[in-house]
């Protein structure tokens, strides 16, 4: 938690620093710093990375959130670095890829119940390091953009949902938290594309963006794991300095 916060802090002091650079330097190349916040609704499929077989259902609901800073070097070029907090949910997994088949959680100590099913879900702090591409600064643009996503595990869940058969079936849910069981970290390319509109100092923007997992994001040490990629629908504003 105190590295998080000690990133953000570094992310929040960006801005003084581009500043005060371009201030050094005169200005000049069409230099010029923005800030914004965003909202996101996501794909997410996690693929097996020993198996043929899916590991979970493709998930459609996913939530993510979070605001983002930029500096443009050109009047087309910009970096941008952005903190969002990100949902990536699984249904219906393979549950012995996260526990081990004699494991308590997936005991059922009443032979009227069994388990129905078990959905995973991982809640990441997302920090992409983007370069953008604008095709034009004035009004209605189109741009492109691709970096690196380095992902830090915050919380990670499951429910177990068992069947509990009486005069009629009923669902219960546990909760386990499998924090320690999924990586502390990733690293994943990213790449998307998007439109925005000016008004003035302020710029609306849409884009859809692609996250392609490498690592396994499995640490459990039993020759399982799987890797997530998800498309993101992106849309916010942004504040020009």
């Amino acid at each position: 938690m105190k590295k998080i916060l000690l990133l953000f802090i570094l992310i929040a002091a960006l801005p003084a620093v581009l500043t005060a650079q371009e201030g050094e330097s005169g200005g000049g190349g069409g230099g010029g710093f923005y800030i914004g916040a965003k909202a996101a609704i996501g794909m997410v499929k996690f693929t097996p990375v020993s198996s043929t077989q899916d590991f979970a259902e493709t998930t459609w609901d996913n939530l993510g959130y979070g605001i983002f800073f930029g500096y443009n070097l050109t009047g087309n070029l910009s970096l941008q670095i952005e903190g969002i907090y990100s949902g990536y949910g699984a249904a219906n997994i393979t549950p012995t890829v996260i526990y081990s088949a004699n494991s308590p959680v997936l005991q059922s100590y009443n032979p009227n119940t069994v388990i129905d099913h078990v959905d995973m879900d991982l809640y990441f702090t997302d920090i992409p390091l983007l370069l953008k591409y604008t095709a034009s600064e004035i009004g209605f643009s189109p741009y492109v953009y691709a970096g690196v996503n380095w992902g830090i595990n915050v919380l990670s869940t499951t429910t177990i949902v068992r069947a509990i058969q009486e005069t009629e079936v009923i669902y219960r849910n546990y909760k386990s938290d499998i924090t320690d069981r999924i990586k502390y970290y990733e690293f994943a390319p990213v790449a998307g594309l998007g439109v925005k509109m000016d008004m003035g100092s302020l710029s609306f923007f849409g884009d859809l963006r692609y996250k392609h997992g490498l690592m396994n994001l499995s640490n459990v040490d039993n020759g399982l794991g799987f890797k997530a990629i998800s498309v993101w629908l992106n849309a916010g504003l942004y504040f020009h300095f």
